[in-house]
């Protein structure tokens, strides 16, 4: 049985490389051939990415001349993303042997398999997705063939304004939203507010599971990682997606100078060297892990560096970002670590408190079965012919 995925595979991103892999590797284990669908965002495709990033740069895009400076460091940046994760895509991935670039040109010619996945990551957040993505609610899928959602993420509590008016026009009202999910024989997706956006649009039947990196655990990471040349040094791991926050630098500035250890900043964006730290640029993704291995203390505002520091056992903080912290306030919720979200630059101490491993293990291997089994549930579900 062949298995159709679409996902943020191609963002650029070590979370969404790294969950999308997971994902076909948990769907082998249950028996299933799967395949991702190259799909592009507008956005992404390549002749629209530098202009998009300066666009939304708040560093760059001031004036002309640091429009000029960005356009030297995103060229950079985007020619080393590019090399570094088309190789691991290259390598790990099974990708559609043609890229799609649209809805429609997904309906004119359909990838063929026996069921049709929504994947993980913010794949129905609006904003995040300069708009709704019609292609990821499997609107491109014919009415009879089945189709299931596992971790998908609307990356926050409710739906923004923007997105309740333009589901409530013609082209794209909340009955039509209503209509794409209720063709799904069954949904899970990665945050419990995520269930209650579903609850407040009709569709009450979802499960709330987690992420697929949590899928694995520290034993089966600790095996796909690659050892860098710091394997044996110590120091604080910064991986830091939203640059501007003036509590996060104070906070690592604080840290260091309180425990005598180095920052090393994990980041695919080449101007991120003037932040405060050592930059590790554009790093493989195996080494990725690594990094996160082999961390003294993190201090993060991802989602999956977090997931990554929980998962892993580390030491960590954790500061949320302006937009979409839902996403991390409901991976510490599901494992009691509240505490570990930190909103003050004197909170040195939160990084130290003890966490009971044990009980978080606990709870990550109960809730990793139970995602195990609702995988398997959907798909099973897929064979029900009523």
């Amino acid at each position: 049985m062949k298995v159709e995925i679409i996902t943020l595979h191609n963002v650029k991103n070590y979370g969404s490389v790294l969950q999308t892999y997971v994902t076909q590797q948990v769907l082998k284990e249950l028996g299933y051939d799967s395949e991702v669908i190259d799909y592009y965002r507008e956005d992404l495709i390549e002749k629209n990415i530098l202009q998009n990033r300066l666009n939304s740069s708040s560093i760059f895009s001031k004036n002309i001349i640091t429009r000029m400076i960005g356009r030297i460091f995103i060229k950079k940046d985007i020619k080393n993303q590019s090399k570094k994760f088309n190789k691991f895509i290259s390598q790990y991935l099974k990708i559609t042997p043609k890229s799609y670039y649209s809805n429609e040109e997904l309906k004119e010619d359909l990838p063929k398999a026996d069921i049709y996945c929504t994947g993980s990551d913010q794949v129905w957040n609006g904003e995040w997705n300069n708009g709704i993505e019609k292609a990821f609610f499997l609107d491109f899928v014919p009415d009879d063939m089945p189709k299931i959602a596992y971790s998908a993420s609307f990356g926050r509590k409710e739906l923004k304004e923007f997105e309740e008016k333009e589901m409530n026009t013609d082209e794209f009202s909340e009955k039509e939203v209503t209509r794409l999910l209720n063709r799904y024989k069954m949904i899970s997706v990665r945050e419990k507010s995520g269930l209650d956006i579903l609850n407040k649009i009709g569709y009450k039947n979802a499960e709330n599971v987690l992420d697929p990196t949590l899928m694995y655990n520290r034993e089966q990471w600790k095996k796909f990682a690659k050892e860098t040349k710091y394997a044996n040094k110590k120091y604080i791991l910064v991986y830091q997606l939203n640059t501007y926050n003036p509590i996060f630098d104070q906070y690592i500035k604080n840290l260091s100078k309180k425990k005598k250890l180095p920052v090393f900043r994990l980041s695919s964006t080449s101007y991120q060297f003037i932040k405060y730290g050592k930059l590790i640029y554009c790093p493989e993704v195996e080494e990725f892990i690594s990094y996160f291995l082999n961390a003294e203390y993190i201090v993060t505002d991802s989602f999956h560096a977090t997931a990554f520091a929980i998962n892993l056992n580390k030491k960590f903080a954790c500061i949320f970002p302006k937009k979409f912290s839902e996403r991390l306030n409901s991976i510490l919720q599901i494992t009691g670590l509240e505490s570990k979200n930190v909103t003050e630059t004197k909170s040195i101490e939160a990084i130290d408190e003890e966490i009971d491993y044990e009980r978080v293990n606990s709870i990550i291997e109960k809730e990793r079965k139970k995602s195990f089994e609702f995988l398997k549930k959907e798909l099973g579900a897929c064979y029900d012919k009523k």
